[in-house]
């Protein structure tokens, strides 16, 4: 029997994923929980009465250390993960971290040199919308809504939440700990999910980033980017922290032919069609496997260089020209 990969969680900063990667690697056959770091003594408390891993630690290092980890999942603020991944793949360990995993590109890309370096998998979470475009593309390639020429997204969501069940402040409006707010919490992982959808680069990048709800607020509430990608579709995502009771989330896919519409409030995200020939509803193919499948894969297939953590950069240098358009007023070209 191969042998089970052990598993070394650092941080709990980020719990909207750490309680999937916790089920997943607690539950997987091929999987064992190892070893659980935070700060938080009552976080920890709490992932022992749920989850009772070997090893529950204040000190990162003895995670990174210990030698029946395999695989270190980061999932603590942005600013720490730089020398959480860092000290992970010194030792020899694949690394699946936070997104963004860095506040600057280049801290990305030292932090790939040292992966290929090493031949060590280091992998994002914002990769994970991958998987959505692996869902849309069959019904994209039967030419269903002809040639696409536009994306329009509207996602509101409330401020994060510092762990489930509480409010208030968290690391996320934190400008020391992030290098950004609403808009790009959620649109680096529709940038993600455009690239491989429709296989194609984003070639400009223009950004309007405002407080609207929260103007005291040092990170912003507010934003709207256009992509243009070098096939010639256009990208219109609005991502936002005002969000109230309700939080608006859809997306449309235009072409020539008709309309994708994806509804969360409505369809739970289901695409709706609407051609010449009526509306109809579509079943999509849900993609197999939990948060760390697409991770584990590349694990066990040995696709360390290039470093798959070069889409996340990439994912991140587009993310990044939109702010830097905002702050121009202009157009940027990546």
């Amino acid at each position: 029997m191969p042998k089970r990969l052990g598993i070394g969680v650092v941080g709990l900063d980020h719990w909207y994923t750490v309680f999937g990667v916790l089920d997943e690697a607690s539950k997987g056959s091929d999987l064992k929980l190892v070893a659980v770091a935070d700060s938080s003594r009552r976080r920890l408390a709490e992932i022992k009465r749920e989850y009772d891993p070997d090893v529950l630690t204040t000190d990162y290092r003895k995670v990174i250390d210990n030698p029946d980890v395999d695989v270190v999942c980061s999932l603590t603020n942005t600013r720490d993960n730089v020398k959480v991944a860092r000290a992970a793949l010194h030792a020899g360990k694949h690394v699946a971290c936070v997104k963004p995993m860095t506040m600057t590109l280049r801290q990305a890309d030292a932090l790939i040199e040292i992966a290929e370096r090493k031949r060590l998998v280091l992998w994002s979470f914002d990769q994970l919308a991958q998987a959505q475009a692996a869902s849309l593309k069959p019904l994209l390639a039967r030419g269903v809504i002809g040639q696409p020429v536009s994306f329009h997204q509207v996602a509101w969501s409330g401020l994060p939440r510092p762990w489930r069940g509480k409010t208030g402040p968290s690391w996320w409006i934190d400008e020391k700990l992030v290098p950004f707010g609403a808009w790009a919490d959620h649109a680096i992982y529709t940038i993600a999910m455009l690239r491989s959808l429709f296989e194609a680069e984003v070639e400009t990048a223009y950004g309007e980033i405002a407080n609207k709800r929260y103007p005291k607020m040092k990170l912003e509430d507010y934003g709207v980017g256009t992509l243009r990608f070098n096939n010639g579709l256009m990208a219109v995502l609005e991502h936002t922290w005002t969000g109230g009771p309700y939080y608006p989330h859809w997306t449309k896919i235009v072409g020539t032919k008709g309309v994708i519409h994806m509804d969360q409030a409505v369809s739970d995200g289901q695409p709706m069609l609407a051609t010449s020939r009526g509306i109809r509803s579509v079943k999509l193919k849900r993609p197999r496997g939990g948060m760390l499948a697409p991770f584990l894969a590349l694990i066990r297939d040995g696709a360390a260089k290039p470093s798959p953590a070069r889409e996340s950069r990439t994912n991140f240098a587009a993310t990044f020209a939109v702010y830097k358009a905002a702050k121009a007023g202009r157009y940027v070209k990546l």
